[in-house]
């Protein structure tokens, strides 16, 4: 590993965005395939009920730089829960996947 990678222990996030501003963070993990396993499960822990109405979206974000010097940056944005138990919509373009 080069020093200008960074290290891997941490590097994907799935965050909140709330309207009309400020975000929430749901859940970070090593891969993306973990956090997209863990959102939905977050969504009903850290998203209140009053909340819920004012995400507007979800954003899928990796760590870019040296884990001392870097910035998260948006790849995707995953599907908004609709309940509190984290099941997605029937029109949902990802998959719920249970946590384990």
């Amino acid at each position: 590993m080069s020093i200008s990678e960074s290290t891997g222990a941490q590097d994907w996030r799935a965050v909140a965005c709330l309207a009309p501003s400020g975000e929430r963070l749901l859940c970070y993990g090593g891969t993306s395939a973990q956090v997209r396993a863990a959102y939905t499960g977050a969504w009903g822990e850290v998203i209140r009920d009053e909340d819920r109405p004012t995400v507007k979206a979800i954003s899928l974000q990796r760590w870019a730089g040296l884990a001392w010097a870097g910035q998260w940056e948006h790849q995707t944005y995953l599907a908004v829960p609709a309940t509190r138990g984290g099941k997605a919509g029937p029109d949902s373009t990802e998959p719920v996947v249970a946590n384990s």
